[in-house]
């Protein structure tokens, strides 16, 4: 695309019209409500959005939209008329499809990629820095993980054992030939055995894998970056806030925070990632709000190379393990057909099935990357705090958030706001899939990878 077509679709899009005056609750409001954002965040996020599709239709390649665009994408998308009609034929002249990403590992380091190019992109296209609070940093470079968790000469013979003996018993006692009342015996007895398996397995694999997390645990690391790993952006943005009120940097002022002086520090040395940002765009006696500060935090402090790792790994899909409930399952649902063939009564068996899938289910939860990750390493964090009622009232509070400045007078604001933005922690039982993407293609052309929890788009013409 030449460069006289660019300014003239960089102007089309700036003069896009999201909003219908003739609604009651516009798009913009919608937005705002929908995430609980101040007007001058979502104003941000639109005018990053248009951002956005513009680098979508003019690079080859297409772009990666960071979370926060992606979620302006999203409820865009479901303006039908207004997205498709007006913006997309009318405004672009092209369609920016949006399509699921396929998941896994593979998938995305590709993502990664495209979302850094897309950084990289942007600075060059606008001359300026992404804002850091809509456009995150993508995440630090980090060794590959090949380590292999499992013991493969551990797990080997274990499902080789377990293997062998399911197929004897199958054809010894011809379980097959066998009345509903003997097989739903037998099949219990494969049950148990598949659970007791199962759970062998993966313990093997937590005490490895528990190794291996101690010994990339990092030894140096600010609490700010330990918070973000652990809990995510709102605990690192909540403890560097605790941090400014300890130092006598901000007073709170009811729901909302005053800068009441500037220090001199040293900018290589500062850790805090709310200062420096603060300094510079807050008065000193202005007043700042909860999400006008969160917009402010410089996210580059908060990302550590170890703990990228250790995220990447929590990432990892574990396939081994759903191998041995398979071959249970496999079992049960053909002798489910049988039945079903020779119209018998099944409902029983079924029953048996959906028992053992629920607790496959339960066990595979409790031994996810994700949860023993997450879970180990805050274990490592506890235990070098005192379970949280150590010393330090920073590194208290990474851990337990609010609870742990409940005591405090001059905390007492501070919680009522941080209990309401609570972030959701982060060691969850997920299953151990790895998270969500999506791609999408401009006009017909391939799909591209993304960053934020979406691909991006396709390349322009």
């Amino acid at each position: 695309m030449n460069k006289p077509l660019q300014n003239e679709l960089w102007e089309n899009i700036q003069h896009f019209a999201f909003d219908d005056p003739a609604s009651a609750f516009p798009f913009s409001k919608k937005l705002q409500k929908e995430n609980n954002w101040s007007s001058v965040f979502t104003a941000g996020a639109i005018e990053e959005y248009r951002r956005f599709i513009f680098l979508c239709c003019i690079l080859p390649n297409g772009a990666s939209p960071s979370e926060t665009v992606d979620t302006v994408w999203h409820l865009h998308l479901t303006y039908t008329t207004n997205y498709w009609i007006d913006f997309c034929r009318k405004t672009l002249h092209k369609d920016i499809h949006h399509y699921p990403g396929k998941g896994g590992g593979e998938e995305q380091a590709k993502h990664a990629n495209w979302y850094r190019e897309t950084l990289e992109k942007y600075r060059e296209v606008f001359g300026s820095l992404p804002p850091s609070a809509i456009w995150p940093p993508a995440l630090l470079t980090v060794e590959k993980i090949n380590i292999e968790i499992y013991d493969r000469d551990f797990f080997n013979k274990n499902l080789a054992f377990f293997t062998i003996i399911t197929i004897l018993v199958v054809a010894l006692l011809n379980i097959f030939r066998s009345n509903g009342q003997d097989f739903l015996v037998y099949y219990f007895i494969l049950m148990v055995a598949g659970i007791a398996v199962s759970f062998l397995l993966q313990q093997h694999k937590s005490k490895k894998l528990d190794g291996f997390i101690e010994h990339h645990f990092p030894t140096k690391f600010s609490p700010y970056q330990v918070a973000f790993f652990l809990y995510g952006q709102h605990r690192a943005y909540q403890t560097a806030l605790v941090n400014l009120l300890k130092r006598d940097i901000i007073d709170t002022s009811g729901e909302n925070y005053k800068l009441t002086v500037i220090p001199i520090t040293d900018p290589g040395k500062e850790e805090n990632p709310l200062l420096p940002a603060l300094s510079e765009k807050i008065d000193v006696g202005s007043i700042f709000s909860y999400q006008k500060g969160f917009a402010l935090m410089d996210t580059n402090k908060l990302q550590h190379p170890a703990f990228s790792l250790l995220t990447s790994l929590s990432k990892k899909v574990d396939y081994q393990k759903l191998i041995v409930p398979g071959i249970v399952l496999a079992i049960g649902f053909a002798r489910v057909f049988q039945g079903m063939a020779n119209e018998k009564p099944v409902g029983y068996l079924v029953f048996e099935i959906g028992l053992f899938s629920l607790v496959a289910l339960m066990v595979a939860a409790q031994y996810s990357y994700t949860y023993l990750v997450f879970k180990k390493s805050a274990s490592i964090w506890m235990n070098q705090n005192n379970n949280g009622y150590g010393n330090d009232i920073i590194n208290n509070f990474t851990l337990m958030g609010a609870t742990a400045i409940a005591g405090f007078a001059e905390y007492t604001m501070l919680a009522k706001v941080f209990n309401r933005e609570a972030p959701v922690k982060r060691n969850d039982p997920d299953g151990g899939l790895s998270g969500n993407s999506s791609s999408c293609s401009s006009g017909g052309d391939s799909g591209c990878g993304g960053g934020g929890g979406c691909g991006g788009c396709g390349g322009g013409d």
